[in-house]
């Protein structure tokens, strides 16, 4: 099964994207601190909160895709990626160069994506 894979160029992309990933998180986070301007007005004060609003939700969607790469990472460790979560069957390699952090073989992410 990881006969076709290079696991050490898949280490690297997963310790890549781990490292933009959790600086953009520290990064957005100590944005998402920074008090409002002094004397907003009412438009600027709900500019801000759309603002935040947003930045938060795609603070949280990084949050997770950092943690399913430390998870990646993790099976890297233990010698079970490239193994389907779910049911143990091997992940496609095709997947895994595309999505080097996909815990779930295809027919297990289907099902996942249709309940």
């Amino acid at each position: 099964m990881n006969g076709t894979l290079d696991l050490k160029a898949i280490r690297q992309k997963l310790e890549q994207q781990r490292e933009v990933l959790f600086k953009y998180v520290e990064d957005e986070e100590a944005r998402l601190r920074m008090p409002a301007g002094t004397n907003p007005d009412q438009f600027d004060l709900a500019q801000d909160y759309l603002s935040k609003e947003r930045r938060s939700a795609l603070v949280a969607r990084s949050r997770r895709r950092l943690e399913r790469v430390e998870a990646a990472l993790r099976r890297l460790d233990e010698g079970t990626y490239g193994k389907c979560a779910n049911c143990g069957a091997p992940i496609a390699p095709s997947r895994l160069k595309v999505l080097p952090a996909a815990p779930l073989c295809i027919k297990c992410q289907e099902r996942q994506e249709t309940q």
